[in-house]
């Protein structure tokens, strides 16, 4: 089964979070930062259901 466009553009972020973290493999907090990175219909759902997505992330990060 195909990815859709926005899945595809999640698993890019998912990629790119691996990558800057120096990770040689996406784990799941690379799956969850990319999928609140940019405009994907997750962020939206989180943000939509009182998430706030910068404080995600910091702690994510953290």
């Amino acid at each position: 089964m195909p990815f859709t466009p926005d899945a595809k553009k999640a698993l890019e972020l998912s990629l790119r979070e691996a990558l800057a973290a120096k990770s040689r493999e996406i784990l799941p907090e690379h799956l969850l930062l990319g999928l609140i990175s940019g405009d994907v219909p997750a962020a939206r759902l989180l943000a939509d259901h009182g998430f706030d997505l910068a404080t995600l992330r910091a702690r994510l990060l953290a």
